[in-house]
């Protein structure tokens, strides 16, 4: 692994907040590209919001983890520089969505259009992003000793030698690609057939899949926060609810449609 990519002086190039910041400049970018060529939303109105969304994103990934932290700072087990240390991905992903559902109110921006612009970018992102996890060694699985390494775990930078890991960095990035390329495949099909309105599909299909990866893999992580488990829970509950609702919308577009014929 390769924590720092290189140093100069006082400056530390580190690969996990270049990485993470290459995954949300993807996630801006494309999203943005998306809402104005696929739905024809406005530019200036999606460029504002997703300028905020990057920024309570990052604002909450870092006071989650602070706050995660806390405990152990107070209690004597952790230094101020490792409290302060590293993001949290369900602070940025809450606080963007919250900012993004406020400016979107304000704009009078259909929020499942929106949604769906950012469902392909957001996969992508989170397969980016834990690469930097990877590579900084945190969000790190699980590990034990091993006479001789298995091949599909890791081995970090600062463990013992013969202590293996559970590839939950890894595999977190995979089942994201793995979502990416599903959803990508899906989209286009679903596009071909004219059929681009919402309502949203992908967005809360991805959050689906995510939740329920990261409810039944987090016990394979090394640290969990105490309320990890219930807010992806909340999640997955939100996120099949939506999908459900937007799946019995395609089905009663998809009739009308048919019937007009």
């Amino acid at each position: 692994m390769l924590p720092v990519i290189f140093s100069f002086s006082f400056v530390e190039v580190r690969s996990y907040y270049l990485l993470w910041a290459s995954a949300l400049l993807i996630f801006v970018f494309w999203t943005r590209r998306r809402a104005e060529n696929i739905w024809g939303m406005d530019y200036e109105a999606v460029t504002q919001i997703l300028v905020r969304v990057y920024c309570a994103g990052i604002l909450g990934s870092f006071a989650a983890s602070v706050l995660e932290k806390l405990p152990s700072f107070l209690a004597g087990e952790m230094t101020l520089a490792e409290t302060a240390k590293g993001l949290s991905s369900w602070g940025g992903i809450a606080a963007g969505a919250v900012t993004a559902l406020l400016s979107m109110r304000r704009r009078d921006i259909n929020v499942e259009a929106f949604a769906e612009s950012a469902s392909l970018p957001a996969a992508a992102m989170m397969a980016v992003g834990r690469l930097g996890c990877l590579a900084e060694g945190c969000c790190a699985g699980c590990g034990r000793y091993y006479s001789s390494a298995p091949w599909w775990s890791v081995h970090l930078l600062h463990d013992a030698p013969g202590f293996c890991r559970f590839p939950s960095q890894l595999l977190e990035s995979a089942v994201s690609f793995a979502a990416l390329c599903l959803m990508y495949a899906a989209e286009k099909r679903r596009l071909a057939g004219g059929r681009k309105a919402p309502p949203a599909l992908f967005f809360p299909l991805y959050v689906l899949i995510y939740s329920i990866y990261r409810l039944v893999f987090d016990n394979f992580r090394e640290t969990v926060p105490r309320t990890g488990r219930f807010l992806w829970a909340s999640a997955a509950v939100a996120a099949l609810i939506w999908l459900t609702s937007s799946l019995a919308k395609e089905r009663r577009r998809h009739d009308s449609g048919g019937a007009s014929k």
